[in-house]
This record gives structure tokens, C-alpha cells and sequence, in this order.
């Protein structure tokens, strides 16, 4: 990991015409709430904190305290493998910004960048939920898809997100989209009751 982190440092500093990257300029929060599938990340979060994971999942839900909670679940190897989840919460430091987010994990020494740069349209399900969101970092090192239907996304989504991609420097080793397990085989597990139910209330109850 050590090797990887200081490659991808070496290649934002030769590659920094990839940087600068425009966030959404708005967010409905209760559209992005709910589980999200993630249909590509990248080699940056593939050798790191999603090492072998596959069928990965997060939910999102709506805390006291304003803030967006987190839980991010993942199968290890096969669709049946250990199930690793991981809590936390997203927040936005500048309300004027919507679409620059910041995520904490406990188990993380400092809180990532969460970048919402484009949004699916807001057509999934009776609540009108965004199709899709791409989410990268301040550096896009990392970078993610996530979709509300995996099946749908493949068949109306897919090629106009990974045009957007190539058009905005997700192009480089380290930040090509590279497709994330989802099979029906999948074992996913049961989302929360509702988007106020927090992750820790979630896995209180399980």
C-alpha cells in the first residue's frame, strides 16, 4: 500500500491537469438518501479499503443531528463471503457548496473528501430518487459510481457515465473506472427499515 500511495502521488504531481474538477451546484438530500450499489470504483480504492470486496452496497440516512449517516457493506471474494460493513457519517462544511461533502470514519485518521460531480436524473422509484451519482475526491485519486438498480443502470446509464468519465480525466491508472462486482447471486444485506433509521440503530437490530 505503501508503494501504491506514493505512485499516485507522484502522479498527480505529473498529471495535474486532471485536477479541478466542478461539483453538482445542487443536492436534494432526501432524493440521494436510501441504498446506492456501486457499480465502478477505481484502482486507488480497489487496492486499499475495498480490497477483494464485491456486491458493495451503501445506505444512507437522514441523523438528528442534520448530518447524512453512513453504512458501507461489502462481500469479500464471492457474492456469499464475509459481509465487512463500516459506519459513519457525511456532512457539508459549506452549505453554499452542496456538492463538496465531507465523510468521517472512525477508523480513518482524518475526514475524506466526498465530491458529488454529476448526478442520474431524478426518476427512481415513487420518491423520485437520483438514478445515479458519481462521487470522486479533491485530487480525483479516488473515484466511485453508484447506482439505485444495477440492471437499469447497465442498460440506460452506463455508456453516458463512462463517457462523462473520459471527459473528465478519469482516465489515468490509478482513477479508471473498473467495474464492481453485482450479480444476482449477490447476498446484500437488508437495508434499513427507513431513511431516518441510523446505522447504528441498523445494527443494533440485526
Amino acid at each position: 500500500m505503501k508503494v501504491l500511495v506514493q505512485v499516485l502521488l507522484l502522479a498527480v504531481a505529473v498529471y495535474p491537469s486532471c485536477l479541478g474538477i466542478d461539483v453538482v451546484s445542487k443536492v436534494n438530500t432526501t432524493q440521494y438518501l436510501g441504498r446506492w450499489y456501486q457499480m465502478y470504483s477505481d484502482l486507488t480504492v480497489m487496492s486499499t479499503f475495498e480490497r477483494n470486496g464485491v456486491c458493495i452496497c451503501a445506505d444512507y440516512t437522514l441523523r438528528k443531528d442534520g448530518k447524512i449517516g453512513v453504512l458501507n457493506s461489502l462481500r469479500i471474494k464471492t457474492p456469499t463471503g464475509e459481509l465487512k460493513q463500516i459506519t459513519g457519517y457525511a456532512y457539508t462544511p459549506d452549505p453554499k457548496v452542496p456538492g463538496k461533502l465531507k465523510v468521517h470514519f472512525d477508523v480513518a485518521p482524518v475526514d475524506g473528501s466526498y465530491w458529488i460531480v454529476k448526478l442520474g436524473p431524478q426518476t427512481f422509484g415513487s420518491d423520485k430518487q437520483y438514478q445515479y451519482s458519481i462521487v470522486t475526491d479533491s485530487l480525483q485519486l479516488s473515484m466511485f459510481v453508484l447506482a439505485r438498480d444495477p440492471e437499469a443502470f447497465t442498460k440506460e446509464y452506463d455508456e453516458e457515465v463512462k463517457t462523462f468519465l473520459k471527459n473528465n480525466g478519469f482516465t489515468r491508472f490509478y482513477n479508471k473506472p473498473l467495474a464492481t462486482l453485482q450479480s444476482k447471486e449477490c447476498e446484500y444485506p437488508t437495508p434499513p427499515t427507513s431513511i431516518y433509521q441510523t446505522a447504528e440503530e441498523y445494527l443494533n437490530k440485526l
